[in-house]
């Protein structure tokens, strides 16, 4: 009686080694295995990319914080009574002769500025005015609630009123804007103060 034996993956008499069936992998093992290296390699690029961008989001933040509080230390270098006169929007009234004040507009390198205007400042000086035939006005009854306005600028206790009180006021509401155009889009800073008189 013959006995007839099969081992599987087994050729040839006993001694010599195996050999496997498989000899590798298969094209749709090496497919698997690049599409999970790819979207690996995919997710790990988005977050680099996604980290540079809030880097630079931090960055501009911060540079236009900085500019920002440097304009209301500017305000506040100043004497008192020529701050309005020295930091809005009209040239003719600076105390030193037209045309020779800052204004109300102020560079911010490093940022670009959003159109209104081609080559507009990123920022920006802002009082409760009102435009009287162009020449901005000091008024107690401009309504800007974050600015704590109506009030009594004069400190003379009466109700607020509609008169210029660009000439005896006592405390300058200042709103400083930076707005510039950055990674994420339009981005804006702003910082209200109230300065008195000293």
């Amino acid at each position: 009686m013959e006995h007839k034996a099969a081992v599987e993956g087994h050729a040839g008499p006993p001694g010599i080694p195996r050999k496997s069936v498989r000899g590798g992998f298969t094209i749709a093992e090496v497919a698997m295995a690049a599409a999970v290296l790819t979207i690996a390699a995919g997710g790990l690029l988005s977050s680099i990319v996604a980290s540079m961008a809030l880097n630079r989001v931090n960055n501009e933040s911060g540079l236009a914080q900085a500019y920002a509080r440097r304009a209301i230390e500017r305000v506040q270098s100043v004497p008192f009574a020529d701050a309005f006169a020295t930091f809005n929007s009209n040239p003719n009234d600076d105390p030193a002769g037209p045309g020779t004040a800052p204004g109300a507009t102020f560079e911010a390198f490093g940022l670009t500025a959003v159109p209104p205007a081609v080559g507009a400042m990123a920022g920006e000086i802002i009082f409760p005015i009102v435009q009287v035939g162009g020449v901005p006005q000091l008024r107690e009854d401009v309504v800007d609630i974050p600015l704590g306005m109506p009030r009594d600028l004069n400190g003379d206790g009466l109700p607020p009123d509609a008169l210029d009180h660009s000439g005896d006021y006592r405390v300058l509401p200042v709103r400083v804007r930076v707005r510039w155009r950055g990674v994420s889009g339009v981005r804006t800073i702003t910082i209200e103060t109230m300065l008195t008189a000293r």
